[in-house]
């Protein structure tokens, strides 16, 4: 009985440790790929750049990050989801602060920001393929938000790091080589913390066929979609978020930060409670309230002319926003798709959804360029955030077509 219950109890420690592991895991890459944000102003004078040519330091990253994910996960279902998941995260490390080192010139940092984007693109689908295998589907929400919830710190972090390591040491490169360091750091500790999991793709599976399948999940295929709808106007607002309070509300870089980080800190138990009730009530109710809700304060953002009216929609983003809706979303997949499919759908998924953090920052640039105002791209963020709406009602609850 004591040996037991003493396995069990290890058992449980070992499954923490590894939920607090991939959590900072996303506290890192938030963290590491928000902190340009509040000083995208400042590339753009240094370099001389237009709102649209500085925007290219953050849409090269999320190229690099999306156009990684498939073959990553590819790489991983060969060779071992753990092993490169790791390896992915130490490329990530080292090119940051080679960004840090080199970033004086303006294309030797979109070169080094794009490395960046590489070693984060395998974390996606590697992450959250190791936790599926760890629970099971009546806490898989719940744990998903623990996890998630690292991305709300890392926004937060992210967002606040600028403006003291500016005054201290007057340089924004410094900020990225500082970065680098704990990111070196939680590659070990996912290295100590995580186990591998078995390969579950049979021999003579084709690596094609997983994919086919999950195109033809008509359900699964609306998620991504609603995904990318929503993450549009995720990115719009971290990306522009602070250069837009910096010109339009007088803010400084410091103050821009901290109150565009508003909402993660409020999305962090605001997600954990609703991916809660998730697991209770249904992921689409849930996500068919959030989404046009989301979309209505992203529109005050824009809309409102007040600081404390612009501070209440971001809080309330903060509540029922992208980070509010990401883990049921995980979850919801992991009751459509078969286990052995789940890398693959996370991979497509990463991939839909994160495809907006490449349009979304140029577009609102390129607005920016021509109206003279990021307004105006908040507004169209809107509108893309509340047609997810329309393409969650289309998906079903669960549709498991096994290959």
């Amino acid at each position: 009985m004591g040996t037991a219950l003493d396995a069990g109890t290890k058992g449980l420690r070992t499954v923490n440790s590894a939920i607090i592991a991939l959590s900072s895991g996303w506290v890192m890459i938030y963290a590491d790929r928000l902190s340009i944000s509040p000083v995208l102003n400042l590339i753009r004078q240094q370099f001389g750049l237009t709102f649209s040519g500085v925007s290219l330091v953050v849409s090269v990253y999320f190229l690099a990050y999306v156009g990684l994910t498939i073959p990553a996960t590819i790489a991983a279902e060969r060779w071992g989801y753990r092993k490169v998941m790791v390896s992915f995260f130490l490329l990530a490390a080292f090119s940051l602060g080679a960004a840090g080192v080199l970033g004086y010139s303006y294309y030797l940092l979109v070169l080094f920001m794009g490395l960046h984007g590489v070693g984060a693109g395998a974390y996606y689908p590697t992450a959250y393929r190791i936790s599926n295998a760890m629970v099971t589907n009546k806490s898989r929400g719940l744990i998903s938000s623990l996890i998630n919830s690292g991305m709300g710190f890392g926004t937060i972090a992210g967002l606040l790091i600028a403006g003291p390591v500016l005054k201290l040491f007057a340089s924004w490169q410094t900020m990225l080589i500082l970065l680098s360091f704990p990111t070196m750091l939680v590659a070990f500790l996912l290295w100590k913390t995580t186990n591998e999991i078995p390969n579950e793709r049979k021999k003579n599976d084709k690596i094609t066929q997983f994919y086919s399948v999950l195109l033809k999940n008509k359900s699964f295929v609306m998620l991504c979609a609603a995904m990318f709808c929503s993450l549009y106007g995720y990115w719009v607002i971290l990306t522009w978020g602070p250069a837009f309070l910096q010109e339009s509300r007088g803010l400084s870089i410091l103050y821009s930060g901290a109150a565009t980080a508003i909402f993660s800190a409020i999305a962090i138990p605001s997600s954990i409670t609703i991916s809660h009730f998730s697991d209770r009530l249904g992921r689409k109710r849930i996500a068919m309230v959030i989404l046009p809700l989301a979309a209505l304060t992203i529109f005050f953002m824009a809309r409102s002319y007040s600081l404390l009216e612009v501070l209440l929609a971001i809080a309330g983003y903060g509540v029922i926003g992208k980070l509010t809706l990401d883990p049921i979303v995980i979850a919801w997949v992991g009751e459509l798709v078969p286990q052995e499919q789940i890398g693959s759908a996370l991979a497509m998924l990463n991939v839909a959804a994160m495809s907006s953090s490449i349009l979304a920052p140029l577009i609102t640039g390129l607005i920016a360029d021509f109206t003279n105002s990021l307004a105006v791209g908040f507004y169209l963020g809107a509108a893309i955030v509340l047609l997810g709406f329309l393409f969650s009602a289309f998906a079903k609850e669960t549709e498991k077509n096994a290959l």
